[in-house]
């Protein structure tokens, strides 16, 4: 009779079955652990590798899906709102958003532009109209310092109402102008200015008005009261100091250079955005 197993395949049995149990599953975690970090070491040098593109224009197509004409009136608009206001808006294009899991990751990431950000220098008023063609997503990305104007829900408004139904028929240009061109004259109204050229909103929008806090209204309001409910009664009161502003200040910006427009600026994380 002849053996019906080769030689060479019952020797391999002889040497696994040498090595313990024990060594032999050791082996196996310690290469899966090794795949799994170099897995992870090469998806994390791709990704440092890969940071947003640089924004170095008023209007940065990087998907090349805005038309001529459009994107010339969108950056008039954009560098008249800055001469008049000193904010920023940027307007950017990318075909996906990928790898990041969302258009919101992406335009935060976007925003800080390479660690100098958008805005003006020391302040935190820009705005980033962020479009990914083939996600078929948009997103505004708001700063600090303007989102008391450009609020969650009036950044969902116009990607929706404005821009969204534009997109849909794959008029980029058209739709951008659009969306930005509401944000534009929203932060014009809100910041008292007028503009030559740019069609105002219809909703008025309170500006900010510099001045006493309505927190150290309300605090004098309760210290006089204090005082006249102690004078009764005949009894001499001792008055505590108390603190003395209440309230909270300002964000403070975030700025490590000069960015493209002169100054950096860093996402409030507010914002809205849509999808069609």
């Amino acid at each position: 009779m002849f053996d019906a197993e080769p030689p060479r395949r019952r020797d391999q049995k002889h040497i696994d079955s040498a090595i313990p149990a024990s060594r032999r599953r050791s082996v196996d975690v310690a290469r899966t652990a090794l795949m799994v970090l170099a897995l992870i070491a090469a998806v994390g040098y791709v990704y440092a590798q890969a940071p947003p593109p640089e924004l170095t224009r008023p209007v940065n197509d990087f998907a090349n899906v805005i038309d001529a004409e459009s994107e010339a009136e969108i950056e008039r608009r954009i560098l008249a709102l800055e001469q008049a206001s000193g904010d920023i808006v940027v307007v950017a294009t990318i075909d996906t958003f990928a790898p990041d899991a969302d258009i919101r990751a992406y335009a935060v990431r976007m925003f800080e532009n390479r660690g100098r950000g958008i805005g003006a220098k020391g302040k935190d008023n820009g705005v980033l109209i962020l479009l990914a063609v083939k996600d078929r997503s948009v997103r505004v990305e708001v700063g600090y310092d303007v989102e008391e104007f450009i609020t969650d829900g009036f950044s969902g408004e116009v990607s929706r109402d404005d821009m969204r139904p534009y997109f849909a028929r794959g008029e980029y240009g058209p739709g951008l102008l659009a969306g930005a061109t509401r944000i534009i004259a929203r932060i014009a109204q809100g910041r008292g200015v007028t503009l030559t050229g740019v069609p105002q909103p219809a909703n008025q929008v309170t500006p900010r008005v510099s001045g006493v806090s309505p927190w150290v209204v309300l605090a004098i309001i309760i210290l006089i009261i204090m005082i006249s409910n102690s004078g009764g009664g005949g009894r001499r009161s001792r008055m505590r100091r108390g603190p003395p502003y209440w309230g909270g200040g300002s964000w403070s910006g975030w700025n490590s250079g000069a960015g493209p427009f002169g100054g950096g600026g860093r996402s409030g994380g507010g914002g809205g955005g849509a999808s069609w």
